[in-house]
């Protein structure tokens, strides 16, 4: 069976000539169809219920919509947290599943739920638009923002023209889930009332309102059936214009019709600005292109570009300016990380090249390489894969693999050759001779992998780019090193050494090569033989390595994900609350001015301000801002054209906003790109829960003081304050009774008085999306707190009194959000961490442990650790649970392969021995345990395993030829030396860039490179040695116990004395 393919392949190898170039073909095609992204795609497990509460204060969001909502939400299953943000003027309840669930299944459920929770909320229509449920991604960030202007265009037009065609236009373009808007002037029927006229007609405000409402319509009256026909009868009554609006009849008073017109004027117009946008400094409107998750960001933008021309020719004057393209930075890490895969191809080309001084042997491996991965890369596509960072790390980490089942090949089939026989026999034979070893190799190293991402969670998903391209190109390599491989070296192979034959000029100039590889031979079997002779010292070493190990790993920081320069920066400013649209618009642009002033920025794209519209699709989960934040998109240059690292931009410019402009509450910079997850609102999150809002806000404060004193915490905030200006109507229950008024009629009224309502029914126009219909005082005559007197409300008998006469407004500070987390509220305080500074999990721990001591929780508050470190505990618990089942399948493979319970161990020692290096390597780089990193250990894990299965491997097949076991072992070692360091060097050749120089938007996966390369190094050197010592040792025990037990049987068989 082991000769079967070997054989055929020789025996057909047009065929199979033919069947790898069909492969190569494939593999290009692939290339082309397969969806490029920056990061492997991880679905979100997030489900939100958004409902828009124009008016309404968070204390009232919070009662009237979000609790209710959280308490229905309960009874779903697989829920990991509810979450509720009530902000002024909308709610945002937000539903965290198991990662790794069909979110489009919790959808439906959530929707259901939503459904039959309508009779408890307040969804009256007035005041209040409904509620919509959608899954959300706060990753999937729009991958285009344009920043649209038009020249001689009016600024509602151009508005309006955004809306609803640019919407309609770019959202049917293919693989394009949404289009949003974002600022400018959105148009608004707006009714100004004269609350002269008002009274004069003995009317209120909310009459106007109903009346409206009452006339707005568009409805089926029926149908009229004459004879063979039938006429549908309906009556279309909507506001299409404000002189449509303006006739509508409000009431009759003794024969006369009061119309709209007699006591209002209707304008056609924009609402009340309240957002902003603005590209490097200058206004336009933002336009944010959402691609589909699954999809490819350089196609999208690709065809939007397209249609974007199309509709400049048919609308001239408008202009489209890119203030933010994912697809550039996309393009630049495929770019960098392809080319990594090439430099690393190449690199291990010429180390192959100098071990074996063979130009055929080296071309047969170069061609192996590139075909494996070629092979590897044909279930991409029918398994949904893209082509990302990740999978290109993934074959990159595989190369060392495939050259080892290369050489290993080569190396018996060479022997072969010298043995005398023929190539095709000795292809043959040479290629079964190490099959069964080189297939137990690739077993092992799939063994070690597989459990990471079938344990599932948010690691299998995060991994799968990593994990499924190596598992791949495992398969393939083995499958071409018994294919490809031996038919090439029937037909091509020389054998590498002949006695008496004179050296190539490529063997003269690797002479000093070949000797220091000799000398290193020479040094290895003396290094080898005085630690057979001190066994016991040699596993004393072993041993001490092990406890330097474990001794390491408590100085080592913990994080979730490694942090990444990815040349893009997410910055979010909040002044202080209670501040306007006007001043949050002037210190923006100052922000702006700072970013600008950096050397390394080449564009800002700033959202200023609060909009939320049904085109809304962007959610993070958390507070979405108000008129006194606003956010902006940095980008920066590439990597290699910058002096400073995005961090250092990062520090400078919040050093520089601090001091120049008054006012901030918060700044929060991060940088954005290199995430797979984004459950939290920032990496250090520690949540503040209790009831009471004073106490709460005083405990997080307390919190806050704590965070701003420990070292290397970056940016601390709280995630809102108690300090939102605000004033209570105190309304006179009696007094308004007698004036025949309830408190809702007056709340009711005050609120149009002060600051004006929306209708029930929208201004619809035919063919356009609906705007609002507003109904207000003039602005003369809307009240203000210094003069009340001027608010009037209107009586059911048509009476106009004072507000004054029937309540009073008193100042309070309230809270600027009020947030929950599974029933409780919550204030969090976040921040963020450095590269080389502690890592987020033992600043949160430091926090909290502080907070813990040095402040009065009073019973039902507390601290909560979450951010990262939820996920983070989570993760680690489930790898490593992965990494035990690894090992056991390991041990199996091998239990099986050498027929041995107790060999196995012995090979399996190399785990251990490589803890030193891999934590060592951690603390030279001023890295942390992560999941990369504890990734990058269970690969390192199977690379161990395979160098010790390859010289035990050796040692066993010369024992069954009679060769004495020390005699074995000092022959084998020197004769695997060049195989395992052949493997070590070219798996190092190919990850040093990465653990040292990794490009823009690799270095979250250098940990990867640096546990490889530290650990390699190691346990490659204890191996060498240890592994040896300690078979013999097991072996000695095994053989006494084995003599004692057959003399312990002799002397119990009958007859003996």
């Amino acid at each position: 069976m082991k000769y079967f393919l070997t054989r055929w392949s020789i025996k057909n190898p047009v065929v199979l000539t033919a069947l790898y170039i069909g492969i190569l073909v494939l593999a290009v095609l692939t290339l082309f169809l397969l969806p490029v992204r920056m990061m492997p795609y991880v679905q979100s497990p997030l489900v939100a219920i958004v409902t828009m509460a124009p008016g309404s204060s968070p204390s009232e969001v919070e009662t009237y919509i979000s609790k209710p909502i959280e308490q229905r939400l309960t009874v779903l299953d697989g829920v990991r947290f509810i979450r509720s943000s009530s902000q002024q003027d909308m709610s945002l309840v937000t539903v965290q599943f198991e990662w790794g669930g069909k979110i489009d299944r919790a959808v439906q459920e959530v929707q259901s739920v939503m459904t039959s929770a309508e009779g408890d909320l307040a969804l009256d229509g007035i005041n209040t638009r409904s509620y919509w449920v959608l899954p959300i991604d706060p990753l999937n960030r729009p991958v285009l923002t344009l920043a649209l202007r038009g020249e001689k265009w009016d600024p509602v037009k151009l508005r309006e023209f955004a809306d609803n065609t640019l919407v309609d236009r770019l959202t049917q373009v293919r693989d394009v889930q949404a289009v949003s808007i974002f600022g400018g002037y959105r148009r608004q029927l707006q009714v100004i009332v004269d609350r002269q006229k008002l009274a004069a007609y003995g009317l209120s405000i909310l009459q106007v309102r109903d009346a409206i409402d009452a006339n707005n319509i568009s409805q089926g009256a029926g149908v009229l059936t004459n004879g063979d026909r039938e006429i549908l009868v309906r009556s279309d009554q909507r506001a299409l214009n404000a002189r449509v609006v303006m006739d509508y009849p409000i009431f009759e008073k003794e024969g006369r019709v009061v119309y709209v017109r007699d006591v209002a004027n209707v304008k056609d117009t924009y609402e009340e600005r309240r957002s902003s946008y603005r590209y490097n400094g200058e206004a336009a409107l933002a336009v944010n292109i959402i691609q589909k998750p699954d999809s490819s960001s350089p196609q999208v933008i690709k065809r939007v570009r397209a249609e974007l021309k199309k509709i400049q020719a048919q609308y001239p004057g408008l202009e489209f300016q890119e203030a933010y393209d994912n697809s550039y930075l996309v393009n630049l890490i495929k770019d960098s990380t392809t080319g990594e895969l090439l430099i690393s191809v190449v690199l291990a080309g010429l180390v192959i090249l100098v071990f074996l001084e063979n130009f055929r042997a080296t071309a047969i491996v170069m061609i192996s390489i590139p075909t494996s991965l070629a092979l590897s890369m044909l279930p991409f596509i029918p398994i949904g894969m893209s082509l990302n960072s990740s999978t290109l790390i993934g074959m990159m980490m595989a190369i060392g693999k495939l050259v080892d089942d290369s050489i290993i090949i080569i190396d018996s089939i060479d022997r072969k050759l010298q043995a005398g026989m023929k190539p095709r026999e000795a292809a043959i034979k040479g290629t079964g001779e190490v099959f069964l070893a080189s297939a137990a190799a690739s077993c092992v190293m799939i063994a070690a992998l597989l459990p990471t991402i079938l344990a599932g969670g948010l690691t299998g998903l995060m991994f799968v780019g990593i994990v499924y391209p190596m598992v791949f190109a495992f398969v393939a390599s083995l499958l071409v090193s018994i294919t490809l491989i031996p038919l090439l070296a029937a037909f091509f192979l020389k054998p590498l050494h002949q006695k008496g034959k004179p050296k190539t000029w490529l063997q003269r100039l690797l002479t000093p090569a070949r000797y220091s590889f000799y000398q290193l031979e020479r040094s290895y079997g003396w290094l080898l033989n005085l630690c057979m002779r001190n066994r016991e010292i040699t596993l004393a070493i072993a041993g001490a390595s092990i406890v330097l190990a474990f001794s390491l790993y408590p100085l080592i920081g913990q994080e979730m994900m490694p942090l990444g320069d990815s040349g893009q920066i997410m910055a979010t400013i909040e002044l202080e609350p209670g501040s306007s649209f006007s001043k949050t618009d002037r210190v923006t642009q100052k922000f702006e001015q700072i970013l600008l002033e950096q050397p390394e920025v080449e564009k800002v794209s700033s959202q200023i301000g609060f909009e939320l519209t049904r085109n809304s699709t962007y959610f993070s989960g958390y507070n979405m801002g108000g008129v006194n934040s606003a956010s902006a998109i940095v980008t920066l240059k590439e990597l290699g054209e910058r002096e400073r690292d995005i961090w250092e931009i990062i520090d400078t410019v919040k050093a520089k906003a601090n001091s120049s402009i008054p006012g901030l509450r918060r700044i929060a910079m991060k940088e954005m790109g290199v995430d797979v997850m984004a459950t939290s609102a920032a990496p250090i999150q520690l949540a503040v829960y209790g009831e009471d809002l004073d106490v709460l806000h005083r405990l997080a404060n307390g919190v806050l003081g704590i965070a701003e004193k420990t070292p290397d915490l970056i940016m601390p905030h709280t995630s809102s304050t108690m300090s939102q200006p605000e004033y209570q109507l105190k309304i006179d229950r009696r007094r308004a009774e007698e004036l025949g008024l309830s408190v809702q009629q007056v709340a009711e009224q005050a609120r149009y008085a002060l600051n004006g309502g929306y209708t029930r029914r929208f201004y619809n126009r035919p063919n356009l999306r609906q705007n609002n219909i507003l109904v207000r005082y003039n602005e003369q005559d809307r009240g203000t707190l210094q003069d009340l007197s001027a608010t009037y409300i209107t009586t059911p008998d048509g009476q106009q009194v004072p507000l004054t006469s029937v309540a009073t407004l008193e100042p309070e500070k309230g809270p600027t959000l009020i947030e929950r987390v599974n029933g409780r509220r919550v204030v969090y305080v976040n921040g963020y961490y450095r590269k080389h500074g502690p890592a987020s999990m033992d600043l949160s721990m430091a926090i909290t442990m502080r907070a813990g001591t040095e402040l009065n929780f009073p019973p039902g508050y507390g601290i909560d650790s979450m951010g990262d470190m939820t996920d983070m505990m989570i993760e680690f618990e489930r790898l490593l649970q992965g990494l035990v089942i690894s090992l056991v399948l390991i041990y199996l493979i091998l239990v099986i392969q050498f027929g041995s319970f107790i060999q196995p161990l012995v090979m399996m020692l190399s785990i251990p021995l490589q803890l030193v290096g891999v934590f060592g390597a951690l603390l030279l780089a001023g890295q942390t345990l992560s999941t990369v990193s504890i990734l990058g250990i269970v690969i390192l894990s199977g690379l161990s395993v395979s160098a010790a299965i390859l010289l035990l491997e050796l040692i066993l097949t010369k024992r069954q030829e009679g060769v004495p076991r020390d005699v074995a072992i000092r022959e084998a070692g020197p004769v695997r030396l060049k195989a395992i360091v052949m493997t070590t060097l070219t798996t190092i050749i190919v990850i040093v860039r990465l653990a040292f120089f990794p490009e823009t938007g690799m270095d979250a996966y250098s940990p990867i490179a640096t546990v490889i390369l530290g650990g390699l190094l190691i346990s490659t050197l204890l191996t060498l040695i240890v592994v040896p010592a300690v078979y013999s040792l097991v072996d000695d025990i095994t053989y006494r116990l084995t003599h004692f037990r057959k003399k312990i049987m002799t002397v119990n068989l009958p007859g003996k004395v």
